[in-house]
Parts: C-alpha cells; structure tokens; sequence
C-alpha cells in the first residue's frame, strides 16, 4: 500500500463546494483506477476551512498515475480556486499497510 497525506486549507466561503467536489472525485478515482484504494477526506472541527485528505494505492506506480491521470487534470482546475494556500503534501508519502479487526 502507498499513502498520501495533505493538508489544505479551503477559503471559508467555498467549503461546502470543496466537499462536493471532493465526493465527486473519489467516487470517480474509486471507480476508474484500479491502483486506487481509497480516499479519507477529514475536516478539523476547530477549524472547518481545513482538510486532510488521505489517499490510498495499490503501489506507487498506481499513485503516479493518478497524479498522471485524467481525472485530476479534469478536477484539479475546479479545485485551486477554491484554496486559500498551497497544498501541504509534505506530511506523509510513503509506503504503509492496513490492520482492520479480524472477522469472527
């Protein structure tokens, strides 16, 4: 598995927009790319404006073609204007792995 974490901070106004967005284009990384696993979008409940947004892929060569990919080229117009700073990809990037509760 390989993981990305970033930060970004909405402008205030365009919160619910971002979201929407955001849902969006989960749904069509989900659907579209097979390297993709998964998409957790978090709101700080102290302040509502900031997200992090943490992604999941098969390997890194299935992230690199999601940065790579269509859809963010397609997406990621609608999305810088709606941020109110840079995106703060620095936090985490690298390979990990996923414990879930083992089923009974």
């Amino acid at each position: 598995m390989y993981s990305v974490l970033a930060h970004v901070t909405i402008q205030p106004q365009h919160v619910d927009e971002f979201i929407t967005l955001h849902r969006q284009l989960a749904s069509e990384y989900l659907r579209e790319e097979p390297g993709t696993l998964g998409f957790d979008v978090i709101q700080d409940e102290k302040a509502a404006n900031h997200f992090f947004v943490h992604e999941t892929y098969v390997d890194e060569a299935a992230c690199q073609a999601h940065m790579h990919g269509e859809i963010v080229h397609r997406y990621l117009p609608r999305i810088l204007p709606l941020l109110s700073g840079p995106i703060d990809d620095s936090i985490f990037l690298g390979k990990g792995f996923n414990i879930t509760p083992v089923e009974t």
